[in-house]
């Protein structure tokens, strides 16, 4: 969920507010897997056998009070399913549809398509099947998310360090259109890190196939080799093929406006043209009234 954090992160009023998912996420993660190896564990003592699956775990409850427990323990498992799927995957894959065909697909329309694909064409019952389906099917996951989130971390705080032009984020032609409307050097870091943790996902996935060599063994750390090397890969591909007009000086923030060709911030009372497309000096002060075009 720590990739999604964006998709919420957004609409907060004080950017301070982002800095404690550093402190809750790790403890919060840490609890529920605790918990996880406790229930399991004390099912071997309890009835024979390890249970993992929480539902299969509540049948065993017998008697007015078991069957009581269980239904609160299944309301409260169904809630659980609800909001981290709303808030890990059907926002956040809405949100990348709009982005990407805003023309055909808004928030409602999107969250249909990812439920459909999430709750049935991904036939998520055999995901969860077994224990050692679902841990493969989250590590196949991670080796995504990870160059996934090294990329935004490299590009955010290495390459653009923070300087960041957000209405030209939302400008089909803007600054960060790159070449072509794609950022080569984030795709090349994307394969590079995949490319290796791929065969280990298969074996992963069906044991009977089998794997030469020491790639398997990359597999094993797929999270620190996938994030490090999309990490190292991009920063480097940006430092010797730096994009053209991407970086600034500082951060800019405000809604941008054209005055006689040239872009400028309205603040509702001056227009202050600035010096060029970058941030930083603005020098002469335009009346709001001036005829000017919003990009």
């Amino acid at each position: 969920m720590a990739t999604n954090v964006p998709d919420f992160t957004r609409y907060m009023k004080r950017s301070k507010g982002v800095y404690w998912q550093a402190f809750f996420l790790p403890i919060i993660s840490i609890i529920l897997g605790m918990y996880g190896i406790i229930a399991t564990s004390a099912a071997r003592v309890v009835y024979g056998s390890y249970i993992w699956d929480p539902v299969e775990l509540a049948a065993q409850w017998d008697g007015p009070s078991g069957r009581c427990g269980a239904f609160f323990v299944g309301l409260c498992w169904c809630i659980a399913q609800i909001g981290t799927n709303l808030s890990a995957n059907v926002i956040s894959c809405s949100n990348d549809m709009v982005g990407l065909f805003p023309k055909y697909i808004n928030i409602r329309r999107g969250v249909i398509i990812t439920t459909i694909i999430g709750g049935w064409v991904m036939v998520p019952w055999k995901i969860i099947h077994s224990a050692a389906s679902l841990l493969s099917f989250m590590s196949g996951l991670a080796i995504f998310l990870a160059p996934i989130a090294a990329i935004l971390a490299s590009d955010y705080w290495v390459v653009k360090r923070k300087a960041v032009d957000v209405p030209a984020l939302y400008r089909k032609h803007g600054r960060y259109y790159y070449r072509h409307g794609s950022n080569w050097r984030a795709a090349v870091a994307f394969i590079i890190s995949v490319t290796p943790n791929t065969p280990g996902l298969a074996h992963a996935v069906n044991s009977s196939i089998k794997l030469s060599g020491g790639i398997q063994h990359v597999y094993d750390m797929f999270y620190l080799y996938g994030f490090t090397s999309a990490f190292v890969v991009y920063v480097s591909l940006s430092w010797i093929f730096p994009p053209a007009d991407v970086k600034i000086p500082k951060a800019i923030h405000e809604a941008i406006t054209v005055v006689d060709g040239i872009e400028a911030i309205n603040d509702g009372l001056n227009t202050t043209k600035a010096a060029g497309r970058k941030a930083g000096s603005f020098d002469e002060k335009v009346p709001a009234e001036t005829d000017v075009e919003s990009v």
